[in-house]
């Protein structure tokens, strides 16, 4: 039926299509043709060939139960982890460690150690020529003694696990927090930042700290040096301990440097050992300058600090002017650009947690 004067009817094209086509309308569709939904497989693209609400909602159930499925297994997982890691720092004060294996000479307290099974704090472990041991780190890591070594357990608790070395070889593979670990020796404390390092020292002090992830720290109640993977810092019986290097610093790099921790606090800044050393340097020995300027702040007149400046990037800018004002506190532009894993960053090294037990006749035989 038509009603006269229907102020809708020239409107029913919007609809139905059956009214007048109005041209701008047309313009439109033309414009939008390309975006219209098409039909697929000769199916046509109508209401009629989308699925009903109740079937469309049976459809989408499957995807939000793995959708929650799967957020309830990382959530278990999240958990098993962090209860992981809980029970790996957990450690009751005094419950002694695991002796995981023996050869050789092996003495506990002046007695045979075959046998041997718990290493109890205040118990003095010794070997002889040929002889090395193996222990569990309460639960977070590993330590090995090669032969000819005299360690003693002084402390162990969540935490806080303190060894002293008085002479011999000793690694260690540590997965904690920083501090969690330390070593005393006559000459200094040797504390884990958590990672992997190798002491040497005979009975006078004197020996090498080689570090091969993380960082270390060497506190001889005078002066605190950081090592970070992949450098050594040698020992001096009573002396200062010597400047970190790095392990591939080639050896007229490595000989100047020992003069001029020699010197000490009365090195010079343009003397000969240090133009040699200079001279030698690589861009991998930044560790070795910035440290050198740290602890001998008077070679910051010389060289040294124009070739570190020439080394380090260019975003990291210490102006001399700045290093003579600030001292140390200046150079950490310079100290946070060296290609070495942040300190409190330690759980990156995750692998270390998960290590194959200590070849101790490996390690301790290798060529240093």
């Amino acid at each position: 039926m038509n009603i006269p004067n229907d102020p809708f009817r020239d409107d029913d094209y919007l609809w139905d299509r059956s009214g007048p086509a109005d041209p701008e309308i047309v313009r439109l569709e033309s414009v939008l043709a390309p975006f219209a939904l098409r039909a697929e497989r000769g199916v046509r693209a109508s209401a009629s060939a989308l699925p009903p609400p109740a079937q469309a909602a049976r459809a989408r159930r499957p995807r939000w139960r793995t959708a929650l499925a799967s957020a309830a297994v990382l959530a278990m997982c999240a958990l098993g982890v962090a209860g992981w890691y809980r029970h790996r720092l957990q450690w009751p004060e005094g419950r002694p460690w695991q002796l995981s294996a023996l050869s050789g000479e092996a003495r506990i307290d002046g007695r045979t150690a075959s046998g041997a099974k718990a290493f109890a704090p205040g118990s003095v472990l010794e070997t002889g020529r040929g002889g090395s041991a193996n222990l569990r780190v309460a639960r977070i890591g590993q330590v090995a003694i090669g032969e000819n070594s005299r360690l003693t357990l002084i402390e162990t608790r969540s935490g806080r696990h303190r060894l002293r070395l008085e002479q011999g070889s000793l690694w260690a593979r540590v997965w904690a927090p920083p501090g969690a670990l330390g070593v005393s020796t006559p000459v200094a404390d040797v504390i884990d930042l958590g990672c992997e390092f190798l002491l040497k020292m005979d009975a006078d002090g004197n020996g090498q700290l080689t570090v091969n992830s993380g960082w270390v720290q060497i506190d001889n109640w005078r002066w605190e040096i950081l090592v970070p993977q992949n450098a050594r810092v040698e020992l001096r019986g009573q002396a200062h301990p010597g400047t970190p290097y790095d392990l591939g610093a080639n050896g007229d790099f490595v000989a100047a440097l020992r003069e001029i921790d020699a010197q000490g606090a009365a090195a010079e800044p343009d003397s000969d050992a240090v133009r040699r050393l200079v001279a030698s340097s690589r861009a991998q020995d930044a560790i070795t300058l910035v440290s050198l300027l740290r602890q001998y702040p008077q070679l910051g007149e010389g060289p040294v600090f124009d070739r570190t400046a020439q080394i380090m990037p260019a975003d990291a800018q210490v102006t001399r002017e700045a290093f003579r004002a600030r001292g140390a506190d200046a150079l950490d532009p310079w100290w946070r650009s060296l290609p070495y894993p942040r300190i409190k960053r330690w759980w990156v090294q995750w692998p270390d947690a998960f290590g194959k037990p200590a070849d101790a006749e490996s390690l301790f035989n290798e060529k240093q």
